[in-house]
């Protein structure tokens, strides 16, 4: 089959995509993306890679559909990938994976913006049990509740560093509270967040030496519950604000456990 037939009968297929996409909203907003077939994602009898390398490649990258690739791409407000929360944006992940569901290819609700570790890491990946379905940014906001923890280490060689954990409140039912930590543990954040973290130590070391000289432990605890106020406000479970919120905790810290 030549391209132009292709063409034509994708074009045609166009009331399958639409359904497949009202299906996939009804999935993502009771979630239930884990129960989607592939099966029922396809269209007529030509190859998924074959739809997406026409369908997207062709319309969505480099034909007429770039201005909602582009719009998509530019959406998050702090450039950051909402499943990390850490990485910036540089890639759309296709919830469902575009090859297995093929209908799905350009659905803008199937698109998300992620940076290129989470996309690498997630893959072709669908999800089949409801406890590992990432938590998609455009349904779903588990940010309103702080869930993002982390504990002091306390050795000589590791003063100051900090581990991450998954908290979650009393309020989250048993399956969120496992898929939070399923996306938490798949995208490795606790060594993401800790990598940071130790470097936003090193780098401030010196001044919280001068607070302690200037204010004791009050005038380094102040600072450090500022900083965690502030960083919070824009982001609960930001891994500097909880950095912050951690270190300014800490009596041992507060008077010279950061070197």
């Amino acid at each position: 089959m030549t391209n132009g037939k292709l063409g034509t009968k994708l074009r045609e297929a166009a009331a399958v995509a639409e359904k497949a996409a009202e299906t996939f909203r009804a999935a993502a907003e009771s979630r239930t993306l884990h129960t989607l077939q592939g099966e029922d994602f396809r269209i007529g009898d030509i190859p998924g890679k074959t739809v997406t390398k026409i369908v997207y490649d062709s319309g969505m990258v480099g034909g007429p559909g770039r201005a909602i690739y582009d719009a998509l791409m530019d959406s998050p407000e702090d450039e950051l990938c909402p499943l990390c929360r850490h990485g910036e944006v540089t890639q759309l992940d296709h919830v469902m994976p575009k090859a297995t569901y093929p209908a799905l290819c350009v659905a803008p609700e199937n698109l998300v913006p992620v940076c290129g570790l989470c996309n690498h890491t997630k893959n072709d990946r669908a999800p089949t049990d409801a406890r590992e379905v990432l938590l998609h940014p455009y349904f779903e906001h588990a940010d309103a509740v702080n869930w993002l923890d982390a504990a002091l280490n306390r050795s000589a060689l590791d003063a100051g560093r900090l581990t991450y954990f998954v908290n979650p409140p009393a309020g989250w039912d048993t399956t969120l509270a496992t898929r939070v930590r399923h996306q938490f543990d798949f995208l490795d954040l606790g060594r993401r967040y800790s990598v940071r973290a130790n470097q936003t130590l090193k780098g401030i070391r010196h001044h919280l030496d001068l607070q302690l000289r200037s204010g004791g432990l009050t005038g380094v605890r102040i600072h450090l519950e500022d900083m965690a106020t502030s960083h919070l406000a824009a982001d609960p479970n930001g891994w500097a604000g909880v950095a912050y919120r951690t270190w300014a905790a800490d009596d041992d810290f507060c008077q010279g456990l950061f070197w």
